[in-house]
């Protein structure tokens, strides 16, 4: 068994078991990353595969070993950990995150399968100039956080969070990718303890710990975030690090700076606090991160967002509301008092300002004083904030101050907006972030109703889902008894969304497969190509006719030796094999002409296919009648049918050609020299067919001692005078080939040239010299001793016609 040299990748149309493998989609240190289909359902995937680079080599029958001693450790150790990555990530199941559907082993190693993500990688679309504004950027971060949210609360941590590791999808959704750190950790490989990606590595990583934490995670996030807003990568935390140890500034620009918070809100201080080089200052953990960026990501889009005015607006708008409180309360300690005919409880005396404006805080009995200044500050700065925690801080802080009302009603605007959003949502989440945001708020008795309808709502769904899946089960258990197409057609027409249709589909294609067999390749046969057998074989890779399926395609592949027509009426063609050989006439021979010296050789360096007759008038006439050759020529009265072509021009014989290829979808030409030649000596080195003048006549149609002629080749009788004989009369070469030798003189492709000095050596025809006029070669009918040996060469203009010149073809071979 060989060892590929090539690239370890598996090629496309290979298959690791049902899967075929059409392309790779991306490669790395330690894997390939494949593109492949499920014949039996069509459905495509992507398919990972542990190859580690420069460890491994793959045998021809795509086995992968380890390339010598000192690679099986490390290649085992990182089996193990690819292994560890796909049962950690089978077992998640969120939709921002890699979903594995199986893994399993073969080929010597190890594969896991995913579904196949539309889309291309973070880093990509960064390093293409790409940037996030503040949507874009939200709508990466907010899926993450619940991402890592989720893992976190399975035990998982990631570690190694960076663009390259998250997928974008086409519809904008992000993947996160490669658990490969978190795999390390669990099995206690040698990579355990990698630092991760320099700007996105969390300063922690740097050092010595017993286990990871949340805050490398949120690191990498914000740090992922700093990269897509900004465009540039974050300094590296260890150099971070290392000058805040040494009471230098931190080197990274600030964020806020890059990314004010008055365009990108919230998200400015999220990333911040991420950012932040000691982890006790980071969030606790991803749901605490992902809430307080909820609640800033609401101030700055909503409030920082919108102009004085419409602050001073809205303010007025609730102001209403807040004084019918008041007045719906005192009337109400008013009904006790008339009911009750008891005094109403000590109220207080002091009025409480609604307004900024001191001088507005007084009544008629005397002076609310004057706030601090330390309050007053607090105040400023509670209101430019304007969040909840700042009005919270501030009315703990002054629980008298002259502002506790106003911060009230502040308090119950935010809550109100808050509201709104959440109850649009109309989701469990969104209404318990409403209460931990607002425990004693003002819709909290509506939240824990909307959150108990909801809960009742979902009981409802699982027990009607529950119920289906039994139905569902028992439909497939009955489809899967009985095993046939009409069961199997039942189940799916019934259950078009059920758990089992993806492998009812699967089942019934075997079976379709199965029986649709012979008559697939009943089918191959009618057509009889290797195009059609080879389909039949990608349809049926395991099919009952695979063997003969495969003789057939053997039996039209194009070697040399077989003879072949590429379609009824054809020229029967022989394909001859490349090789070398010495043309022209040797320095020593009596009867060689100047113009076939000097002797050279020519190497023919791929197989072709040549014309084992030559081009008959029956031929010649179907070009006519289809309207290829604009020309009838004439027969002499010898007769048409079977006899060569004749009183046909270069031109014509060029037409031809033309339309034999548009006929076929094939490459036909005439022969250049060095070709005719080839083929007529069928590797003959003397001048003569059959190395023996006096055999000459038992291979070809000439001027012989029949003739009288003066120039006559005596030595032998045709029998034939003044006039062409049916093609295939005489004896064939060694090639199998007919007439090269007589009957008619045939057309090449060679411009005229008087000898062999600086012609083309590689077998293609010499388009240099006299180009009105074209070579012909083998003589004819008419032609004696010089003009039939095979080195002699002849001349005629190229349109010439007359009753001793014709022309037979040859056809290039395509790689197969």
């Amino acid at each position: 068994m060989g060892i590929s040299e090539q690239s370890p990748a598996l090629k496309p149309g290979s298959h690791v078991g049902d899967l075929q493998v059409n392309a790779i989609l991306g490669s790395g240190a330690f894997g390939m990353t494949y593109l492949v289909t499920d014949p039996a359902i069509g459905t495509r995937f992507a398919l990972k595969e542990f190859l580690p680079s420069g460890l491994v080599v793959r045998e021809e029958d795509g086995t992968v070993r380890p390339r010598d001693e000192d690679s099986e450790q490390v290649f085992a150790e990182g089996l193990k950990q690819f292994l560890a990555e796909a049962r950690i990530v089978a077992a998640l199941d969120h939709p921002n995150i890699v979903k594995v559907l199986r893994y399993f082993a073969a080929n010597g190693t190890a594969y896991f399968l995913m579904p196949f993500y539309q889309g291309q990688p973070l880093h990509q679309l960064l390093e293409n100039g790409a940037r996030f504004d503040r949507d874009q950027a939200r709508s990466l971060m907010l899926p993450l956080m619940e991402a890592l949210e989720y893992i976190h609360a399975q035990g998982v941590f990631h570690q190694d969070i960076k663009p390259a590791n998250i997928y974008m999808t086409e519809s904008g959704e992000p993947i996160l990718l490669d658990f490969g750190v978190a795999a390390a950790e669990r099995t206690r490989t040698t990579q355990a303890r990698k630092l991760g990606s320099a700007g996105y590595a969390a300063p922690e990583q740097y050092t010595d710990r017993d286990s990871p934490g949340p805050g490398i995670d949120i690191y990498g996030l914000a740090a992922t975030i700093y990269r897509c807003v900004t465009g540039n990568i974050p300094v590296s935390a260890a150099e971070r690090q290392a000058a805040v140890a040494t009471g230098a500034a931190d080197p990274l620009e600030p964020f806020s700076k890059l990314a004010p918070a008055e365009v990108y809100g919230g998200l400015t201080d999220a990333v911040e606090l991420g950012l932040k080089v000691s982890v006790q200052e980071r969030p606790a953990d991803a749901r605490t991160w992902k809430k307080s960026f909820k609640s800033l990501d609401w101030h700055h889009s909503i409030v920082v967002g919108a102009g004085s005015e419409d602050y001073e607006k809205e303010s007025r708008e609730w102001l209403p509301v807040v004084l019918l409180g008041v007045f719906i309360a005192v009337m109400a300690a008013i009904g006790i008092f008339l009911l009750t005919d008891a005094p109403p409880p000590e109220q207080i005396t002091e009025k409480t300002p609604v307004s900024t404006d001191s001088s507005a805080a007084t009544d008629s009995t005397r002076r609310v004083p004057e706030p601090e200044p330390e309050e007053l500050k607090r105040w400023q700065g509670a209101l430019k904030a304007d969040t909840v925690l700042g009005y919270r801080r501030f009315m703990e802080d002054f629980p008298q101050s002259h502002y506790r009302t106003q911060a009230q009603t502040q308090l119950d605007i935010i809550d109100e907006k808050f509201w709104r959003g959440f109850a649009s949502e109309n989701s469990i989440a969104a209404y318990e972030d409403y209460l931990d945001i607002f425990p004693d708020g003002i819709h909290q008795a509506e939240a824990l109703q909307r959150i108990e309808a909801i809960q009742l709502t979902q009981a409802m769904k699982e027990r009607a889902r529950l119920d289906r899946q039994r139905r569902d089960d028992l439909a497939w258990e009955k489809a899967s008894s009985e095993r046939t197409i009409y069961a199997f057609n039942r189940y799916i027409a019934l259950w078009p969304a059920g758990k089992h249709v993806e492998e009812a589909q699967r089942i019934r294609r075997l079976l379709q497969d199965q029986s649709n067999d012979n008559k697939a390749f009943q089918t191959a046969r009618k057509i009889n190509t290797r195009d059609a057998y080879q389909a039949y074989i990608d349809a049926f890779p395991k099919g009952a006719n695979i063997t003969d399926a495969l003789e057939r395609i053997d039996y039209l592949t194009l070697r040399p030796g077989k003879k072949f027509r590429d379609c009824p009426g054809c020229p029967v063609m022989a394909v001859l094999p490349a090789a070398a050989y010495w043309q022209g006439s040797d320095e020593t021979s009596t009867l060689a002409l100047s113009m076939e010296k000097p002797r050279r050789l020519v190497t023919i360096d791929k197989p072709f296919a040549v014309g084992v007759h030559e081009i008959t008038m029956a031929q010649w006439d179907a070009c006519y009648n289809d309207g290829g050759c604009t020309t009838l020529p004439g027969d002499n009265d010898w007769g048409r049918g079977d006899r060569p072509v004749i009183m046909v021009s270069w031109n014509d014989a060029e037409e031809f050609v033309h339309w034999l290829s548009k006929k076929t979808g094939q490459s036909y030409r005439l022969p250049s020299e060095s070709e005719w030649e080839y083929f007529a000596r069928a590797g003959e080195e003397s001048d003569w067919p059959g190395a023996d003048p006096a055999k000459v006549c038992e291979h070809g149609n000439i001027a012989g001692a029949e003739t009288g002629f003066g120039w006559q080749h005596a030595q032998c009788s045709d029998k034939l005078a003044l006039g062409t004989a049916p093609v295939g009369s005489f004896k064939a070469n060694a090639f199998g080939l007919f007439d090269t030798t007589g009957n008619v003189s045939e057309w090449t492709a060679d411009c005229m040239n008087l000898s062999y000095i600086d012609a083309p050596v590689d077998g293609s025809a010499w388009g240099r010299g006299i180009c009105s006029s074209h070579m012909t070669r083998g003589g004819s009918w008419i032609t004696g001793t010089k003009e039939i040996r095979l080195p002699a060469r002849f001349n005629l203009k190229n349109g010439d016609r007359n009753d001793f010149t014709g022309f037979r073809v040859v056809r290039d071979i395509k790689e197969q």
